[in-house]
Parts: C-alpha cells; sequence; structure tokens
C-alpha cells in the first residue's frame, strides 16, 4: 500500500545496505573475489572483480560496486 507520508516516501527513495571505501589488496579470479583493505585497516573479502589491485573501490553488502576516487580523509571535531 502506497503511503501519502512525505518523509516515508522520502526514505522509500534512499538505498539501503552497508556502504563503504576500501583498497583492493588482492584479486581471486577463480572464485570471484576481491580483498578489500578498509580504510579502518581491516582486510575483507567481497565478491566482485572490477577494480584492479591498488585501487579505491566501493563495496556495498559485501560486493565491489565499481571504482571509487582516492580522496583524502579527514575527521573534524566539533
Amino acid at each position: 500500500m502506497s503511503t501519502v507520508n512525505p518523509w516515508k516516501r522520502f526514505i522509500g527513495l534512499l538505498p539501503g545496505g552497508v556502504r563503504t571505501v576500501g583498497t583492493v589488496t588482492s584479486i581471486n579470479s577463480n572464485n570471484g573475489t576481491s580483498n578489500v583493505q578498509l580504510r579502518n585497516g581491516t582486510s575483507v573479502a567481497v565478491q566482485g572483480v572490477s577494480v584492479a589491485v591498488g585501487l579505491m573501490a566501493f563495496v556495498v553488502d559485501g560486493r565491489v560496486a565499481g571504482p571509487a576516487p582516492a580522496l583524502d580523509q579527514y575527521e573534524v571535531e566539533v
């Protein structure tokens, strides 16, 4: 059933799931997985081999979603 509540309609437009960025450290083309080192130093194995080793990648719900720009990370305390 559709809702007329604008907030619920807006939330429905947003994509769900976990998103992060990391550096591809290795690719295993035999099983289609890549090892990605996240910015906090954690290494995870994810599905997908579309990003080359050494480049940044978007990881969405355990899959490589595509290349990510290599931007600097800043922490600001307010």
